[in-house]
């Protein structure tokens, strides 16, 4: 009886075991939120552009102040679901009217 009774308990638990270590393995997705500004972008800002070329390149701003029209914020987040690593970007711009006037970024344009 012992032997039976060891039989069905060594393999169970070592199903078990296992089941464990493999859960562990949870798979973790990349999250990226905002808008992707790269440094790119920013070089092809220029002062004087209208809101509709901003708009083109940047597309239009997650966050709108609604007690400062002239001014557009930009946000983007890269969280990486391997290494947890986590990226931010954000970018200012304020315009006169309808023309961009200031980048403030903390992305250094390309230069060529």
């Amino acid at each position: 009886m012992p032997k039976r009774v060891i039989r069905t308990i060594v393999p169970l638990a070592l199903v078990m075991v296992l089941g464990a270590a493999v859960s562990a393995c949870v798979y973790r997705i990349d999250v990226q939120q905002g808008n992707e500004i790269t440094a790119d972008m920013i070089s092809k800002l220029n002062p004087g552009m209208t809101r509709r070329q901003v708009v083109k390149i940047l597309g239009y701003p997650l966050v709108s102040d609604p007690f400062n029209r002239n001014r557009w914020d930009y946000f983007y987040s890269y969280k990486s679901g391997k290494t947890r690593e986590m990226t931010r970007r954000s970018a200012k711009l304020l315009f006169e009217g309808d023309y961009l006037t200031s980048v403030e970024s903390d992305i250094a344009p390309e230069t060529e």
